[in-house]
């Protein structure tokens, strides 16, 4: 169970930066689904099954969310720094000289 959470958290926190909100829904459910059918396979009670699957949903949109923030976060940085090298080129040298025009 602790190696299928951890390639769960994984792919979560890549599908935040991947796939819209509506699209991991429908993933997580399908994957939630899957997850209680090996558990309840492999001998346990339904109650038990239901509540591994509601911990591991609630994992998975909790890893969906820090991974939507971080590349969100990542990627507001990125167009940042663009900007102040940007503005920094754009910037006429000093010349003394009229600009042109």
């Amino acid at each position: 169970m602790l190696k299928s959470a951890l390639i769960v958290v994984a792919v979560s926190i890549a599908a935040g930066a991947t796939i819209r909100a509506w699209a991991f829904a429908i993933f997580a459910f399908l994957v939630v689904a899957a997850m209680g059918v090996v558990i309840l396979l492999k001998g346990s009670s339904l109650p038990d099954a239901i509540v591994s699957c509601l911990q591991l949903l609630v994992l998975m949109e909790i890893c969906y969310l820090a991974g939507l923030f971080a590349f969100s976060l990542w990627g507001h940085i990125q167009k940042r720094r663009s900007r102040k090298r940007n503005a920094i080129a754009d910037r006429p040298h000093a010349t003394g000289k009229p600009p042109h025009g």
